[in-house]
């Protein structure tokens, strides 16, 4: 039988490990998933979304800037159509700005978070006896699994 364990790459992996050889487990296999090195693509396409949306602030800006501007407009000199325009491209413009800036912020934050030495998951895959199945689960999720599969 085989059971498939994830973990975070912490010491809790280790003692895990150490238990499960101290009750007779020999055949234990470890396998550390690598972190994502390239950057996420900015524009989504149809298929591929990450759901980071860079027009969602924009187009609710721009609709509410020309509300206003068209509001206004009939009291302004250049009519409501001319400063509804100009309130929709200006509350887009806005948006886009602000969508930026959030992108910014998060992708030092994420980028931070990488250079302190954050680390993969592992998995850890561990080939047993039946009869010893249940205990190597409860070892398992004793020691902080996120998630745990069982194969006969």
């Amino acid at each position: 039988m085989q059971i498939f364990a994830t973990f975070d790459y912490t010491t809790l992996l280790e003692i895990a490990i150490t238990e499960l050889e101290a009750h007779g487990v020999s055949s234990i296999y470890a396998v550390p998933l690598d972190l994502r090195k390239e950057e996420p693509r900015i524009m989504d396409s149809m298929h591929r979304a990450d759901g980071m949306s860079f027009i969602d602030k924009g187009m609710i800006l721009a609709f509410m800037f020309a509300t206003v501007g068209a509001s206004k407009g009939f009291v302004w000199a250049w009519g409501p159509v001319i400063w509804g325009l100009i309130g929709a491209g200006t509350g887009f413009a806005l948006g886009i700005a602000i969508n930026g800036l959030l992108y910014l912020m998060t992708r030092r934050k994420n980028r931070s978070a990488l250079l302190k030495g954050k680390r993969g998951d592992v998995i850890l895959v561990v080939t047993c006896h039946e009869e010893k199945a249940a205990i190597v689960a409860d070892i398992l999720w004793d020691h902080k699994a996120l998630g745990l599969a069982k194969t006969k």
